[in-house]
């Protein structure tokens, strides 16, 4: 092989220095790249592997609802090592309205503050605040429904939290305020929404047209 000229042997030692200071972190940055990736890839791995676990495990709840020990056990299962599923705070919420038909409203709130704490999903943390509401008014808990009720996460939810305000005032005897919370709901309900004629009657009943 003939030998470098001059110009090539001066890029060399160039070279040869610039790996000297700089090679080493180089090879660094290329080995935490690669252990990141990996561990990003596993991390990845593990969650599609809970992902279908929790979705067996929710199979079996919905099968064994008329048995109640299988049935908490599943709901406790999820809830413990399956949280940040999507299953684990839908069990919660089908647990919630079990609690509630056997008569059990404290059990059922439960749930439902659950489902609030641990969801990454706003529209169920919504629906759980809604039910939740819902259950307080029952109890004439009125001003801990109401703070449940100031502003949804998800925008669709607005009407129906508006609507719910309205009842809860209701409730409280503030027709002022009822009626002021009915005609939100109205004015964000779409024309062919199933409650939109129930809502308009409750504010007739109010005189608030």
């Amino acid at each position: 092989m003939a030998a470098f000229d001059l110009q090539e042997q001066e890029q060399i030692a160039t070279l040869k220095a610039w790996w000297q200071s700089w090679g080493k972190w180089l090879a660094l940055s290329v080995a935490a790249f690669l252990i990141g990736f990996a561990a990003w890839a596993g991390w990845q791995k593990y969650q599609k592997t809970q992902i279908v676990k929790a979705a067996e495990v929710y199979a079996q709840i919905e099968a064994n609802l008329a048995e109640d020990g299988k049935f908490k056990a599943g709901v406790a299962l999820l809830k413990s090592d399956y949280t940040k599923t999507p299953y684990a705070p839908r069990a919660a919420m089908i647990a919630a309205k079990l609690q509630y038909l056997k008569g059990d409203a404290a059990a059922a709130r439960t749930e439902l503050q659950w489902v609030i704490d641990h969801s990454t999903e706003a529209a169920l943390r919504d629906s759980a605040r809604l039910r939740m509401a819902s259950i307080l008014l029952e109890d004439k808990k009125f001003t801990e429904a109401l703070a449940l009720m100031k502003t949804p996460e998800e925008e669709g939810f607005s009407p129906l939290y508006a609507e719910q305000r309205g009842d809860i005032y209701v409730a409280k005897g503030e027709p002022v305020a009822a009626a002021d919370a009915y005609r939100q709901a109205i004015a964000k309900l779409p024309k062919d929404a199933p409650n939109l004629k129930l809502v308009e009657i409750k504010l007739d009943v109010l005189g608030g047209k």
